[in-house]
């Protein structure tokens, strides 16, 4: 049954089949070579919904919604203009605030192409005017939403402890220093590029305009604190923290800053609507196929196998590190997650790893699938900002794919880095 699944999948995704079709199909397939009994079908409408019958996932269309409300009222803008204020006369000040931007905006938005989209826009036309190359602006775009998918409240995060059991506080409170790691080594990328290129400084601010950008940036900050600080200080769930990032983020963009109107609130819903069916789609169809290949016991074939020929953890995380790189290469890593990870935790604990740590590293991996064609979501829309071809942004986010790789790496193999917050906070002993 493996070799069918195996061949229908990819069948179908060459075929330009969307994923969640793709998936629902091959696990149809995978059960018709297990029986013709029509009463055996039922299993698979159970569990799809089985597959999305959990109160964590609620939060995955409260935090799109929050992103998309707070991208149209302006709160991405102020963030952006805050980062500026900081890192704007440093050379290549702009593409550090990019990178700074991003990872902040991340601390408020789980999607990232939602970050990507929301940074590349407001930042392209500030950068095209300080005649930064637009091949170095896609990269950068693309690269700091990939990587800021480490920033909680990633939906990443959410799915991933969802589906390995692990608590979603403890996977938000683990991607923070991960996230720092990154942030700084993409800016520092972007510092050296900018040397090296000889771009320009960014224009002078004012000290009143600087008071001023400062005191319209406390609000968006604040909101950081409350989400995450109200997550980690036991007010509420991560489920509850995304409905509270909504509330928050409309009554700044609606009544305060008064640029969110009522046609763009359409729109932020509609985009949510769309995004999260996606997503939902994807889970319960994986669910699905997950089932099948637990019932033909593949998931512990693949188990035995892994564990053959890896002798140790150092070994393991290699594996997994080149699995789930290919994979994001070549398709989304959603059905992946879902599908490998309930998989390899376990083989993962007999090496004595922490399921947390590995969470985060194959996060890593996606983030950095993310920005790696064929299938990098957030490469796509950093092009479509910057209106440039996808093979000439290439040459480009070379440095940066290196610089990412490197970094996932070191999380991989540092593990404190990963598990100091989780210990100090208490969901790791």
């Amino acid at each position: 049954m493996g070799l069918v699944i195996l061949i229908v999948f990819f069948s179908t995704l060459l075929l330009s089949v969307p994923i969640g079709i793709s998936l629902g199909i091959t696990a149809l397939a995978g059960l018709i070579t297990i029986s013709f009994d029509p009463d055996f079908f039922i299993f698979l409408p159970q569990k799809f919904i089985a597959g999305l019958d959990s109160f964590p996932l609620l939060a995955i269309p409260f935090f799109i919604l929050a992103g998309a409300i707070m991208s149209y009222g302006g709160i991405a803008r102020r963030i952006v203009d805050l980062a500026l204020v900081f890192f704007g006369r440093i050379r290549g000040g702009l593409g550090i605030v990019v990178t700074m931007s991003t990872f902040f905006f991340g601390a408020i938005c789980g999607s990232g192409s939602a970050k990507t989209a929301a940074i590349g826009s407001v930042m392209f036309p500030e950068m095209k005017r300080n005649k930064y190359p637009p091949d170095f602006a896609t990269a950068l775009f693309a690269s700091a939403g990939g990587a800021s998918s480490l920033v909680p409240p990633s939906i990443d995060l959410i799915i991933i402890g969802v589906v390995a059991n692990i608590s979603v506080g403890g996977m938000f409170a683990a991607g923070i220093l991960p996230s720092v790691v990154n942030a700084i080594a993409l800016a520092a990328l972007a510092y050296f590029m900018a040397k090296k290129l000889k771009l320009p400084l960014a224009p002078q601010i004012v000290w009143r305009q600087k008071l001023k950008i400062i005191r319209d940036g406390i609000l968006p900050m604040l909101m950081i604190v409350i989400v995450l600080g109200g997550i980690y200080g036991g007010i509420f769930t991560p489920t509850e923290a995304a409905a509270v990032a909504v509330i928050y983020g409309f009554c700044l963009s609606f009544f305060i800053y008064k640029e969110l109107k009522l046609p763009v609130l359409r729109k932020a819903l509609l985009q949510t609507a769309s995004l999260s069916g996606v997503v939902l789609i994807v889970l319960g169809t994986a669910s699905m196929i997950s089932f099948v290949m637990t019932f033909d016991r593949i998931p512990h074939q693949i188990a035995e196998v892994i564990t053959q020929y890896a002798s140790n953890w150092i070994v393991f995380v290699l594996f997994v590190n080149i699995v789930f790189l290919i994979l994001g290469m070549v398709m989304d890593a959603l059905p992946a997650i879902i599908v490998l990870l309930p998989i390899i935790v376990p083989v993962a604990v007999s090496f004595g790893m922490e399921p947390i740590h590995l969470g985060i590293l194959v996060e890593a991996n996606v983030g950095l699938g993310m920005i790696t064609p064929p299938v990098g979501i957030c490469l796509y829309v950093a092009c479509g900002i910057s209106k440039i071809p996808l093979e000439k942004s290439i040459k480009m986010l070379l440095p940066f794919l290196l610089v990412l790789a490197l970094t996932t790496l070191i999380i991989s193999y540092v593990p404190d880095i990963t598990l100091f917050l989780p210990r100090l906070l208490g969901f790791v002993t």
